[in-house]
């Protein structure tokens, strides 16, 4: 009995490698916990869902994971209903033959909130986009989110884009290397928003760089090369134009700025890149296609981004959107277009890379039914392999304008 049992579980380890956690949030409501489990026999993948809940609120939009307490963010945009925002905590730790994502807490905000990150010690940032705001909470205990500031901003008039600027639209919020800066995205200013970290985990106003007129920052990144010396570079989508702006940083040293102050200094930002997404030749795009993900992998060796409604990709004979990747030359900031591959669907919202580079996971938004595609990767080369994907994983779940998956995240 003993040597059968053996058997049986050496045969169920061959047959079934140790599955990845991937959570998805829908703007139809429910966050998902999906399984990416891979069959070590002949290599194959299978995305299935784990559980759901729908305690995040009305149109979940970005999720941040506390991967040292296992407590899972959600941020609520609440659009389909009038002036609100909320923020929910949930525990993934499973016990024993469990799967089901715990509420926490979930809490009101500010209007509209869609980027959420962590930039210090139980310090979460939101970018509430209809509230025109950002938000710090304390997250110190995942039961009882506390929020510690708000800031708002306001313009004199609409900017270029009459429509779209009519009003700040803080859509991105990210923290620099040195975990001494916050930078929020501006949409609708035209804004760079720049903060310091204070010793007490507070943000403190430091200014605001002013991009093109009429390019609406939307998301952004940073890259550092290896070596402390290395220059670092800040990467911005400009969703208004798409655009995608290179800029190298700087950094003013300054002995302290306060009792509660960092101490860091300042930063600002020298532009040196700026060139359509669209790269080889199908013209700028402006106004047509909107940008809309950007992250950096291999420790910002390479750059993707995100393309929405450009249909110049296609996947199994059917049109798709796209994403872009470029290798980054990390001591001068230069970035090189290596593929345009499909995101496997309609209008990527979000992407997702996997720790090892060997992955990428893309939510495509519109297409019908909601798709969340996971592709293969080469970290060493940056190309994205879209020919046949490893995994596909869709939902009917959409809300009447189409709207469905909003944001993908691996569990690691």
């Amino acid at each position: 009995m003993k040597y059968a049992l053996i058997s049986m579980l050496a045969l169920s380890g061959a047959t079934q490698a140790a599955a990845k956690t991937i959570y998805a949030a829908s703007y139809a409501g429910p966050i998902f916990e999906l399984s990416l489990t891979r069959a070590a026999n002949n290599n194959s993948f299978s995305l299935s869902e784990v559980s759901r809940t729908l305690d995040c609120g009305s149109n979940p939009s970005w999720l941040a994971l506390e991967k040292a307490t296992g407590t899972l963010f959600c941020a609520n945009e609440a659009y389909t209903l009038p002036n609100t925002g909320s923020l929910s905590s949930f525990s993934t730790n499973k016990a024993e033959d469990s799967s089901s994502l715990n509420l926490l807490d979930n809490v009101t905000t500010d209007y509209g909130p869609v980027q959420a990150i962590f930039f210090a010690p139980n310090r979460l940032g939101l970018a509430h986009y209809a509230g025109g705001a950002v938000s710090v909470w304390d997250t110190t205990d995942p039961g009882r989110l506390v929020e510690l500031q708000s800031f708002h901003y306001f313009m004199d008039a609409p900017g270029p884009n009459a429509t779209l600027q009519d009003k700040p639209y803080p859509h991105g919020i990210v923290a620099d290397p040195t975990g001494r800066f916050v930078v929020v995205l501006d949409r609708g200013a035209d804004v760079l928003r720049t903060y310091a970290v204070g010793r007490d985990g507070r943000l403190l106003e430091l200014g605001a760089h002013f991009t093109a007129p009429g390019n609406g920052p939307r998301h952004g990144v940073f890259a550092k090369g290896p070596s402390e010396n290395s220059k670092t570079f800040f990467y911005v989508l400009g969703e208004l134009t798409n655009s995608l702006f290179g800029f190298e940083v700087l950094y003013n040293v300054s002995d302290g700025d306060g009792e509660s102050g960092s101490g860091m200094g300042g930063i600002s930002f020298r532009q040196f890149y700026n060139d359509s997404t669209y790269q080889t030749g199908f013209g700028s795009g402006s106004g047509t296609t909107l940008p809309a993900e950007i992250a950096v992998a291999e420790g910002g060796r390479h750059l993707l981004l995100s393309t929405r409604a450009d249909g110049r990709s296609a996947y199994l004979n059917n049109t798709s959107d796209t994403i872009v990747s470029y290798g980054v030359d990390l001591d001068t900031g230069t970035l090189s277009l290596i593929k345009l591959t499909a995101s496997g669907g309609a209008w990527p919202r979000t992407f997702a890379v996997s720790g090892d580079g060997t992955m990428v996971a893309v939510a495509d938004q519109y297409s019908v039914p909601g798709r969340l595609v996971v592709f293969k990767r080469d970290p060493e080369t940056g190309v994205v392999d879209d020919g046949v994907a490893l995994a596909v994983w869709t939902t009917d779940l959409a809300l009447p304008d189409g709207q469905s998956i909003s944001c993908v995240l691996w569990d690691e």
